[in-house]
């Protein structure tokens, strides 16, 4: 069998979605084989039956990683790229959805660029009940490393089809937090990202890591301070070391206001504005910002 596209699906705990993802990739209209590894990481809900089941189903095409005790989604995500026989990899997280000719488009388009490692597109928001609440959408083009430091991250994490030709030597070197944007940014090390304007799969919001409740996980910021610590690190043009500095700062202050608005974390609110004019000053909104965070927590920070 010549399979040419992996689809590596990390899943746990989605007995919600799980099925619909499923279903999303198997409806696929290709002129080329491809095979779906899904990754459990010991799901405690029913997840893994509905796995079960539809490996009974498409023997040929499902290869299932059930893992027998929990650990974590970036060693997840490692075992299921790992088994990948395919040209290319397509990621998918067990919540999201594909378009029915998501993986043809993209698979086209990797064919046809081969200074491109990456290929990403457009994704439609919805909501836990599938309804589509806003658009996630970018330029067509091709983008560089030093695009994407400046727009991290412009595209989701489901887009991304990848060529599998690298060595996964890095991912020994990640964060066990390590977020998507710091694997994009170690592979877009290597090639060019081809984003396509198109609107080819559907992200799942409110629902995954990126919140807890209502309130966003501090672990989204924490791992945007890595990756930019380490672009400063690396780089040695002072243009373009300040260019890093001020997305930098922007993006923490950004962060510190999406943390305040929504009540989140007051330590990690603090943290965000203190990080942010200790890189660069660019805006007196960051002194504002500071202000307010010497006034007591009662104040601005239990509103109703």
């Amino acid at each position: 069998m010549n399979i040419l596209v992996s689809v590596c699906i990390v899943t746990y705990n989605q007995e919600r979605f799980v099925e619909q993802t499923l279903q999303s990739i198997l409806n696929q209209n290709t002129n080329f084989q491809y095979e779906v590894i899904i990754g459990d990481d010991c799901s405690t809900d029913s997840t893994r039956k509905i796995i079960e089941d539809f490996l009974l189903k498409y023997p040929d095409i499902i290869v299932p990683v059930f893992h027998e005790k929990n650990i974590g989604p970036l060693e997840n995500l490692k075992a299921v790229y790992r088994k990948a026989k395919g040209k290319y990899i397509c990621h998918l997280d067990g919540d999201d959805l594909a378009l029915p000719v998501k993986l043809q488009r993209q698979f086209d388009v990797m064919e046809s660029n081969p200074d491109c490692v990456i290929c990403t597109h457009d994704m439609r928001y919805i909501d836990a009940e599938g309804n589509k609440v806003r658009e996630w959408t970018h330029q067509k083009g091709k983008f560089d490393l030093n695009y994407l430091y400046l727009n991290l991250p412009f595209f989701a994490h489901s887009s991304k089809m990848f060529r599998n030709d690298f060595m996964f030597d890095y991912f020994d070197e990640l964060h066990p937090q390590a977020l998507d944007i710091e694997i994009h940014i170690e592979q877009a090390k290597k090639g060019l990202i081809y984003h396509l304007d198109e609107e080819l799969g559907a992200y799942r919001v409110d629902v995954g890591i990126s919140t807890i409740g209502k309130k966003i996980n501090p672990i989204l910021p924490k791992g945007l301070i890595r990756a930019y610590e380490k672009a400063i690190f690396e780089e040695k043009n002072e243009i373009r070391i300040n260019e890093l500095k001020r997305v930098y700062a922007k993006t923490m202050l950004q962060y510190a206001r999406q943390f305040y608005l929504t009540n989140s974390d007051y330590k990690v609110f603090c943290m965000l504005v203190r990080k942010s004019l200790s890189i660069k000053f660019y805006t007196l909104r960051q002194l504002n910002y500071y202000l307010l965070m010497l006034l007591p927590k009662k104040i601005i920070y239990n509103r109703k």
